[in-house]
């Protein structure tokens, strides 16, 4: 069993070494821009907002939410990668209202009741304490304010056996859930679930209000 230490080690291991070329347009990157590309398209991202992306890589989607209103809101990404974060920072280093943090999921350094939107895209099944992750989002989000957690939903025999041969092999990899997984983990953190949205065959949206 992993410690927490040993846990976020790997992570951040992992996830400097995917920085190197995550941005090089090979199939990492235009998977990644395509399913988080298809979860920007159901937000309703307002001048004004204040939006947070957990686990936001080098930025692609912090931007993409930004280029929307024409970068009139507060724009966030936080990541526990440092390489992740100084690469983001670079590329958006002319954009005022975009903000990038390195830190973790479970404690953000952010103040209460700020965030409209807060998004987690293809991160959440690495999270070691996945109730404790989404009551930091609860704590982060205002009255009203809503949670989007895209990842591959175990609610299929194939994404329940890619979950068991990845926690074989994946160091990093934690759990993938089902939707009543979700529903279940959403409630312990205070969170209403709202609804689920299908992206592709495999992945899921799955929506949290405070």
């Amino acid at each position: 069993m992993k410690t927490e230490t040993e846990h976020i080690r790997i992570n951040e291991l992992k996830w400097n070494k995917w920085a190197r070329d995550l941005d090089s347009n090979g199939w990492r990157y235009r998977y990644l821009r395509r399913v988080q590309g298809a979860l920007i398209s159901i937000l309703d991202v307002k001048e004004g907002i204040s939006f947070l992306d957990v686990g936001c890589g080098t930025g692609w989607a912090v931007g993409r939410a930004a280029e929307l209103v024409n970068d009139h809101g507060m724009f966030y990404g936080i990541d526990l990668s440092f390489k992740m974060i100084e690469k983001a920072k670079v590329h958006f280093q002319d954009r005022k209202n975009l903000q990038f943090i390195k830190s973790n999921v479970e404690s953000i350094p952010l103040r209460d009741n700020f965030f409209n939107i807060i998004i987690c895209t293809n991160s959440f099944h690495h999270y070691l304490n996945p109730g404790s992750a989404l009551k930091e989002m609860h704590r982060l989000l205002k009255r009203g304010g809503r949670v989007y957690i895209l990842d591959p939903t175990a609610d299929t025999w194939l994404i329940k056996v890619i979950d068991r041969i990845m926690g074989g092999f994946e160091p990093a990899h934690v759990k993938l859930y089902s939707s009543k997984e979700f529903r279940d983990l959403f409630a312990g953190a205070g969170l209403g679930y709202v609804t689920t949205k299908s992206i592709d065959p495999h992945q899921k949206v799955h929506v949290g209000e405070k």
